[in-house]
C-alpha cells in the first residue's frame, strides 16, 4: 500500500501521527492532485509519502520493504531534468540466493516520510511521484529454474526444455515495485 500527499506545511512529526491520512487530505492534495498556490514567498513543497509492505500468503510470502524514492521532474530552459531521491530506507543488502529462491537480508514493514524539496523554483513547472521498492526477489521464470535444481555450472542439471534458465539475457533477480502517481506544481502567472 502506498499514500502520497503534497502540500505546504506537513509536519516533519506526521508520521508518528495516527491519523497520518486524514492529515494528508486535510493539509494537502492526495497523488494525482496539482498543489495548490503557494502560501507564502520562500515556502517550499512538502511531501508525505508512506508505505506498508504486502505479506503475501503462507504460500507465498510477501517481501519486505527495501526503501522509497521521490522522483522530481522539472522543466530547465525548455528541457525536462530527473532527479531520483532516496528518502527513506536504503542500501540494505538484501539479497536473493537464485538456486533455493530464499531471501536474505533486512527490510521493513511500514516506511514513511515528510519530505520538503530543498531545491524548490517557485517559477518552474515541476512534478513529483514516488515509488518502493521491495527487497530482491527470484524473478517468475527463476522459481521454475531452482525447483528443477537446475545450476548453470553443471550443464548435466539442466533439463531438457530449462535451458533458457541459463541464457544471458535470463534475468534471475527483480525488484518488484509500486509507484504513485504524479503531484503537479504549475508556476503561478
Amino acid at each position: 500500500m502506498l499514500r502520497f500527499f503534497g502540500g505546504w506545511d506537513y509536519s516533519s512529526e506526521l508520521c508518528n501521527a495516527s491519523d497520518q491520512v486524514a492529515r494528508g487530505y486535510a493539509g494537502g492534495v492526495p497523488m494525482g492532485g496539482e498543489l495548490p498556490p503557494r502560501p507564502t514567498p520562500g515556502a517550499a513543497p512538502r511531501f508525505l509519502v508512506m508505505a506498508a509492505y504486502d505479506p503475501g500468503t503462507a504460500e507465498y510470502p510477501g517481501a519486505k520493504l527495501q526503501r522509497i524514492q521521490l522522483i522530481k521532474g522539472w522543466y530547465l530552459d525548455g528541457e525536462l531534468e530527473e532527479r531520483v531521491l532516496d528518502v527513506a530506507g536504503g542500501d540494505n543488502a538484501a539479497g536473493v540466493d537464485i538456486n533455493s529462491c530464499e531471501r536474505h537480508g533486512p527490510g521493513h514493514r511500514q516506511l514513511c516520510t515528510v519530505w520538503e524539496d530543498p531545491d524548490f523554483d517557485p517559477r518552474a513547472q515541476a512534478f513529483y511521484y514516488t515509488r518502493v521498492l521491495e527487497n530482491p526477489s527470484c524473478r517468475w521464470s527463476q522459481y521454475a529454474c531452482a525447483e528443477a535444481g537446475v545450476r548453470c555450472d553443471d550443464p548435466a542439471s539442466i533439463p531438457e526444455g530449462l535451458g533458457q534458465c541459463c541464457a544471458p539475457e535470463h534475468k534471475k533477480v527483480i525488484q518488484e515495485r509500486a509507484w504513485s502517481s504524479p503531484i503537479w506544481y504549475t508556476p503561478a502567472d
